[in-house]
């Protein structure tokens, strides 16, 4: 008979599963990735992130809102700090929490509506906009934002898929701070990291499991 969990249990092994998963998704990519491998990793059956997610595009699914939020977050908190403290945030994040980077914003995976990228997204560009507007009092902290975020993201690519290097990082976001922002500013750059760091119960969980499968379904 399968063992009662709390929601409690639940929630902490969907946030297990996630993590793994980032991980698993940055070493194998879109294509390979699968629910065998992942539930090999977490030491359960096979079957068992199934009962959880449904299938591998609901994980996947579940790992960019939890990434997008975590990332979110922490630049909202930046923004109260100005537009060097978002970039910094920015930078940390994406090479701190790299398996969640790349899941986010990976090319290869199956694209979301539109309107619901949009959403995803929203927070993270806001945040910057607000920062920039905070010191710029004109209309175009907007599109300076846009530009901060497409320069930015574009050389965080590059470090992840091993084409630069951390410190080129740094030089580089201090030469667009300048250029687009006209701050002189130096970035320190944290070794990328490919696990995603641990936290306890993020305000961004994913979607609930169904209330009959949370009742019956245990972490075999």
């Amino acid at each position: 008979m399968p063992r009662i969990l709390t929601q409690a249990h639940i929630d902490q092994f969907r946030n297990r599963l996630c993590d793994v998963a980032a991980t698993l998704y940055f070493e194998m990519g879109h294509s390979d990735f699968n629910m065998r491998d992942l539930a090999s990793r977490v030491s359960v059956s096979a079957m068992t992130p199934y009962r959880y997610f449904g299938d591998k595009e609901g994980i996947l699914a579940a790992v960019r809102v939890r990434g997008l939020g975590r990332l979110a977050d922490q630049l909202t908190e930046a923004a109260q700090r100005g537009p060097v403290a978002v970039m910094q945030s920015y930078i940390d994040f994406a090479m701190e929490e790299a398996a969640y980077y790349r899941l986010i914003f990976d090319l290869s995976q199956p694209l979301a509506p539109l309107s619901e990228m949009n959403r995803q997204q929203y927070p993270l560009l806001a945040a910057m906009t607000r920062a920039i507007a905070a010191e710029r009092s004109n209309s175009d902290a907007e599109k300076l934002a846009r530009h901060l975020w497409f320069c930015l993201h574009g050389a965080i690519c590059l470090v992840v898929a091993g084409k630069l290097s951390e410190a080129d990082l740094g030089d580089l976001a201090s030469q667009l701070a300048q250029a687009i922002l006209g701050i002189g500013q130096h970035f320190d750059v944290p070794p990328l990291q490919t696990s995603p760091a641990r936290e306890a119960v993020p305000k961004y969980a994913p979607a609930a499991l169904p209330t009959d499968a949370a009742q019956n379904v245990a972490a075999e």
